[in-house]
């Protein structure tokens, strides 16, 4: 048996990792090679790593690369174990804390470098054999990323010190990251502190932890409470319970944030709106997962559920890839959702926490329930790196703009990034979905911006977006639906609201009724789908996605009453295409 300790700073926490002798083997078996007597020729030497912040020149924990001459990771004895959590249980996950910890891993393999990685908190001994190495440390995209060559001596000690260095710092200008979708478990509070270093290390400020459900169990990624209980903060990194509950594929994954309790009706699993009614009630917020196009369901469930107005926001920038097109149907149509985006980590394939994150602008201090209505009042952006700011005639992302008449406005934005690591092609000016403006990228700026007058005639919505490639990076080769996709950079920012005195809004559009007879389709549609007839063919279906099971009696069960919800949404559209 093992043992190792990592310091936290303000406490030592003593953990078994069973790996530990296994990882000794492998060190042994290096060194002896075909030496006589098994003696090694060289001994190993020591890399004694400190990662401190740039401005403070205090610990920071990091993500750490350490490769050989070969190509090969190396990882540190003491570095930090993590993992997600993917797996469906019939019982609740039952752990002690050693327990939990053991069943964690030291060691990362980051699908867009094909690189294996590990977390630092701050300080990391690393064993080696002598020779030269590659160290790269990131911290999330606000950060440079640092680079060093080592050089490891025999049976010696390399001290080195790495400062993590800015680009920008938006927690100064009241900006804060988040990641919506992180399937970490959680079952005791004892492993708060080696979340949070972890989100530290990707500079997550906000960590949503969901626990997740079928139609049969919810307890999945458990989490020790929901709530005010759930909140763990060290200074300005939040960890906050939140739940992919209800989801089904022929209905959409949904996620509710701030909900005082975990919300869940087995026996009506199927009436979503349950859900939205009661995490209104609690003042939480609730939305759609995966962009909420025909993958996974989505554009069934909304189109049943936007009519009652208890949706909040939609990611729609997730798995490397961002779409946009449900959303913007969704804005056209009259309707205002926040964008936001996720990881979905582990579970949607290859990649980090935070790889593709929002920013949520905070009026005041920092703390959760503020952050939360920040985003209710749509205060957003989404990115995989690039940072956005954008205005019209003054007004914000998720502002609303009164004009007395049709008039000129004044439009003005800006997109910033590391180019080390974000090759950005274009800013675009988006109006009601269409691009009004395009701004490329000039010689090897960091940025790019524009200011104009634009002539706003009707009620519309404006809003910002950026594109371009990521640099130094290779295409994951797992994933749902990301095994084609090259690394992109993508931001999108939440739309500006313009509306005109005594001018028809939004949804009186000519636009917005041809979307509205759009969404009438897909609820003829679905209706079909649950048919006396057909149900039995959609259970089969259903049992393709073993991890979004529906039994064919819930199936039955709830039909009668989805069909009515079905009948109220359709009633809204039909109203709204005259």
């Amino acid at each position: 048996m093992s043992w190792s300790k990592i310091s936290w700073g303000y406490k030592t926490v003593e953990y078994f990792h069973p790996w530990l002798a296994a990882s000794l083997l492998i060190l042994i078996s290096i060194g002896l090679g075909n030496t006589p007597l098994g003696f090694a020729q060289l001994k190993p030497g020591l890399l004694q790593l400190s990662i401190v912040d740039g401005e403070s020149d205090q610990p920071t924990p990091a993500r750490v690369q350490l490769l050989d001459a070969q190509g090969n990771g190396h990882v540190a004895l003491d570095a930090l174990p993590v993992d997600g959590d993917c797996t469906d249980r019939l019982v609740p996950a039952d752990l002690t804390f050693e327990r939990a910890v053991a069943l964690l891993t030291k060691k990362v393999e980051n699908p867009f470098t094909g690189t294996t990685q590990f977390y630092s908190v701050g300080k990391s001994e690393i064993s080696l054999q002598p020779g030269d190495y590659k160290l790269t440390i990131y911290k999330g995209p606000e950060y440079h990323v640092q680079k060093r060559d080592v050089h490891i001596e025999a049976d010696g000690t390399t001290k080195l010190t790495v400062g993590m260095s800015r680009w920008i710092n938006m927690p100064e200008q009241g900006w804060y990251s988040a990641d919506d979708h992180l399937h970490i478990a959680r079952p005791i509070k004892e492993l708060n502190p080696f979340i949070s270093k972890w989100m530290q290390a990707e500079d997550i400020h906000v960590a949503n932890l969901l626990q997740w459900g079928l139609s049969r169990v919810f307890h999945n990624t458990l989490q020790y409470a929901h709530g005010p209980e759930s909140i763990y903060r060290e200074g300005g990194y939040i960890l906050a319970t939140g739940q992919e509950n209800p989801r089904t594929h022929f209905l959409g994954h949904t996620i509710t944030l701030g909900a005082r309790s975990a919300i869940n009706f087995p026996e009506n699993y199927l009436i979503y709106r349950l859900v939205w009614e009661e995490a209104r009630r609690q003042g939480a917020l609730s939305g759609y997962a995966h962009y909420g196009t025909d993958f996974l369901g989505g554009h069934y469930g909304l189109s049943i559920d936007l009519p009652h107005g208890l949706l909040s926001f939609l990611e729609v920038l997730q798995f490397n890839r961002a779409i946009y097109n449900s959303w913007y149907d969704i804005l056209n149509t009259g309707f205002r959702l926040t964008p936001t985006a996720g990881t979905d980590y582990p579970c949607g394939g290859a990649s980090i926490p935070g790889r593709e994150r929002f920013y949520t602008k905070v009026e005041g201090a920092f703390t959760y329930e503020i952050w939360l209505e920040g985003v209710r009042r749509g205060r957003t952006f989404v990115t995989n790196g690039p940072i956005l700011e954008f205005r019209v005639k003054g007004k914000g992302m998720g502002e609303k703009l009164i004009l007395d008449r049709p008039g000129s406005v004044l439009v003005e934005g800006r997109v910033r990034f590391d180019p080390t690591w974000d090759d950005v092609e274009r800013l675009e000016v988006i109006e009601n979905g269409q691009m009004l403006r395009s701004f490329p990228r000039t010689g090897e700026s960091a940025e790019i911006r524009f200011q104009f007058e634009h002539k706003v005639q009707e009620a519309s919505w404006l809003a910002v977006r950026a594109f371009g490639s990521k640099l130094g990076e290779i295409n994951p080769l797992s994933g749902l639906i990301h095994r084609t996709m090259r690394p992109t950079s993508e931001a999108h920012s939440a739309p500006v609201y313009v509306t005109l005195k005594g001018a028809p809004p939004l949804s009186a559009h000519p636009r917005a009724k041809a979307l509205a007879r759009t969404w009438l389709a897909r609820l003829e549609d679905l209706k079909a789908r649950l048919a006396e007839d057909q149900i039995e063919n959609l259970a089969k279906r259903l049992e393709r996605y073993p991890y979004d099971i529906v039994e064919e009696d819930l199936l039955r069960k709830n039909s009668s009453a989805l069909i009515k919800e079905i009948q109220k949404a359709k009633d809204y559209f039909t109203r709204l295409a005259r």
